[in-house]
C-alpha cells in the first residue's frame, strides 16, 4: 500500500510539472541545458511537447498506483512502461527538433 501511495504522489507531482510546462509555459522548470538553444518562436511548441511528455509519464505512474492498490500485482507497472515510453518519445522529439545549435 505504501508503494502505491509513493508512486501516486510522484505521478501527481509529474502531472503538475507537466501542466505548468504545457499550459503555463514555465520553461524554467527544465534544466537550462534542455532549453538554452530554443528560439523564442519555438518556445511555445517546445513547452507543449515537453509538458505533454512529462504529463504522460505522470499519468502512467498514477494509473500504476491505482492498479497496484487494487490488484497488488507487479503487472500494474505495464501502465508505467507505456506512459514512460510515450512521454520519453515526446521529450526526445522536442529536444532534438527545437533545441538545436543555431546555424552560422
Amino acid at each position: 500500500m505504501i508503494a502505491s501511495v509513493i508512486v501516486g504522489l510522484v505521478g501527481t507531482i509529474l502531472i503538475v510539472i507537466g501542466y505548468l510546462l504545457w499550459k503555463k509555459e514555465k520553461i524554467s522548470l527544465l534544466h537550462e541545458y534542455h532549453y538554452d538553444k530554443v528560439s523564442e518562436a519555438d518556445k511555445k511548441i517546445f513547452c507543449i511537447l515537453s509538458g505533454i511528455g512529462i504529463t504522460l509519464i505522470g499519468i502512467g505512474l498514477l494509473v500504476t498506483a491505482v492498479l497496484l492498490a487494487v490488484t497488488n500485482s507487479a503487472w500494474s507497472f505495464i501502465a508505467f512502461g507505456v506512459g514512460f515510453i510515450a512521454g520519453l518519445v515526446l521529450l526526445i522529439y522536442a529536444q532534438n527538433t527545437y533545441n538545436v545549435v543555431p546555424k552560422k
